[in-house]
């Protein structure tokens, strides 16, 4: 396993070409260099978080991107959960498609995005 930039680097190029539109490559690598964006990956897969706060104080860990492998990206997802819960996370959520929800357990349907309450 592999964390920060050794995990992101062997996938930036997946990054970077998922929404150049809406996040430009410079963008995403200064969130990435600055620790604003975590990055966990094997040699098959990885996937960046955030930490996100609302105005109510609430923190949620926010799955923004995966890459590789589905089944290495599904395995990667507790590591991430368990890194939201240090930071005082009580959510954990994923925009992505819908079929995401099929997939990952404990997660359901929240308008666009799945969520995952972290115990």
């Amino acid at each position: 396993m592999r964390f920060g930039e050794q995990a992101y680097l062997p996938f930036r190029e997946q990054f970077v070409a998922l929404d150049p539109e809406r996040y430009p490559p410079e963008y995403i690598d200064a969130q990435v260099w600055a620790g604003f964006w975590a990055c966990w990956g094997t040699e098959n897969a990885a996937i960046l978080a955030e930490i996100k706060t609302y105005p109510s104080g609430l923190r949620e860990v926010h799955g923004l991107a995966a890459a590789g492998d589905v089944q290495e990206i599904v395995a990667l997802i507790p590591m991430a959960e368990a890194w939201g819960k240090q930071q005082g996370c009580r959510l954990a959520s994923i925009e992505s498609r819908p079929g995401w929800a099929k997939v990952l357990d404990g997660y359901e349907v929240d308008q666009v995005r799945i969520v995952k309450e972290l115990d």
